[in-house]
């Protein structure tokens, strides 16, 4: 076996969402960085079909921008994105090239000398006295063993903290369930106007139920009027062939996310009941499920949905996407009273404002209520029970509520810049994160693009 020992100043677990914007604020902050992801690019459920939503508010306005802002611009110069869409369910939509957008990643870390091991695993944390010393992780018959003077987890299930011992809780508050993952697929051959006059034809396919909160205008027009969008629809037919047993998901409506490409479209639809994907048992029995799944919901489309008849499967995507599973103890915690109020206190280290969007552990369906937007304390991101432990992503210090809607990808964006911004600050004050100065912090976060309030729309 190769063993190697590297010392840095803020090492980063998981190159995600959270975890791409914390290395990549540390760094241009003058921290020597290292981001340690285990798949073979970065991004994580960046790269896997799903598309970008929490840039606007209910109302239209911009709330986050700083890297996240920065990313969806890279984009736009190489024609990768339509850019940002209001949106009557979603607030808006962000739809963009997903592999464009891995070596855009790869580009602006190595611009801001963010050293990375890829095809790596966290393997061991050596905590003293609630203080990580080390941590240990592996690949490809290496042991690299790593100290750092913070670590920031970005692992999205906060492996990095749960192996540090930290307090963490999981589930939603009424039940005790997770949240279902999906596996996401493309399929090609797709004829959209077939699909968008049949619903206009029978308006009751875009009929939700009580517990969904929804602007006026998400109909065929809406549809037509530019591909940058998500569709979520045909409840009624869904429903039909669940009661006569022809529906191989336990999914009430169709979701999919048009692409670029034209006539191809990414779907969200499996839906996998009872599983913690914290837990590695269960996630293989998502991932096999998910895999044996699609290609019978490809076949069920093709038979039942107008505008699929030609679809057919192009890309299994390489890992399930985990909307819920543990939250760890910060120096504080983000609950749904103050976001459903709007709170935005002075601590915030940036804004969320994307809808709570609750699928149900236990299959009844989907919760979605619409906020203002919100402030995200820095607490949350710092560990009550490791003192050079930070957390960026949906694993931070927030209720089961205001988790389902901060775990979109934007918001998670801002969470990391937050913690990778402060992480450099206290590698050159020599203090702990708990001690930043979050005035100054603040401060710094403005001066690189990060909004604390809503950008008022141009008329």
């Amino acid at each position: 076996m190769n063993k190697q020992m590297r010392q840095y100043d803020v090492c980063v677990i998981g190159g995600g969402p959270g975890g791409i914007a914390a290395a990549l604020s540390a760094a241009r902050g003058g921290a020597k960085v290292l981001l340690v992801e285990k798949n073979g690019c970065m991004g994580g459920n960046l790269v896997i079909g799903l598309p970008l939503l929490g840039y606007l508010d209910k109302d239209g306005r911009q709330v986050t921008a700083g890297i996240a802002q920065e990313l969806v611009d890279a984009l736009t110069a190489r024609n990768a994105t339509y850019g940002h869409r209001w949106c009557p369910l979603h607030n808006s939509v962000t739809l963009y090239d997903h592999e464009q957008l891995k070596i855009i990643l790869f580009e602006k870390l190595l611009e801001a000398k963010v050293d990375m091991l890829l095809h790596t695993e966290l393997t061991r944390v050596n905590v003293d006295d609630g203080h990580i010393d080390s941590v240990t992780v592996f690949g490809k018959g290496w042991e690299i063993e790593v100290s750092a003077k913070i670590f920031i987890d970005g692992t999205g299930d906060g492996d990095l903290a749960y192996m540090a011992g930290a307090r963490y809780e999981k589930g939603q508050d009424n039940c005790g369930k997770m949240q279902p993952p999906t596996l996401m697929c493309t399929v090609r051959g797709v004829e959209l106007e077939k699909l968008w006059k049949f619903v206009e034809d029978d308006p009751e396919q875009m009929v939700w139920g009580s517990t969904v909160e929804m602007k006026e205008g998400y109909n065929a027009d809406f549809f037509r009027a530019s591909p940058n969008h998500v569709f979520v629809g045909l409840r009624k037919l869904f429903g039909q062939l669940r009661e006569q047993g022809e529906l191989p998901v336990d999914r009430d409506t169709l979701i999919y996310i048009n692409s670029l490409v034209p006539g191809e479209v990414h779907l969200n639809c499996t839906r996998h009941l009872g599983v913690d994907g914290s837990d590695i048992i269960d996630l293989t029995r998502a991932e096999i499920e998910g895999h044996l799944q699609l290609p019978k919901l490809v076949e069920c489309l093709r038979k039942h949905v107008p505008g699929f008849e030609n679809a057919y499967l192009t890309q299994i995507y390489p890992f399930i996407g985990i909307r819920e599973s543990r939250r760890f103890n910060g120096i504080s915690t983000l609950k749904a009273d103050s976001i459903i109020a709007g709170e935005i206190p002075e601590d915030s280290i940036g804004l969320g404002s994307y809808i709570i969007d609750i699928h149900d552990g236990g299959g009844a369906g989907t919760i979605v209520k619409k906020v203002p937007p919100y402030g995200l304390p820095y607490g949350v991101t710092v560990s009550a029970d490791i003192d050079n432990l930070m957390l960026t992503g949906r694993c931070v210090s927030v209720d089961s509520v205001v988790m389902s809607s901060l775990r979109v990808m934007p918001t998670c964006m801002v969470l990391g810049e937050g913690a990778g911004t402060a992480a450099a600050m206290a590698v050159k004050k020599k203090i702990l994160p708990a001690d930043v100065n979050v005035k100054q912090l603040r401060k710094k976060l403005v001066e690189n693009g990060v909004l604390m309030a809503p950008v008022e729309k141009k008329d």
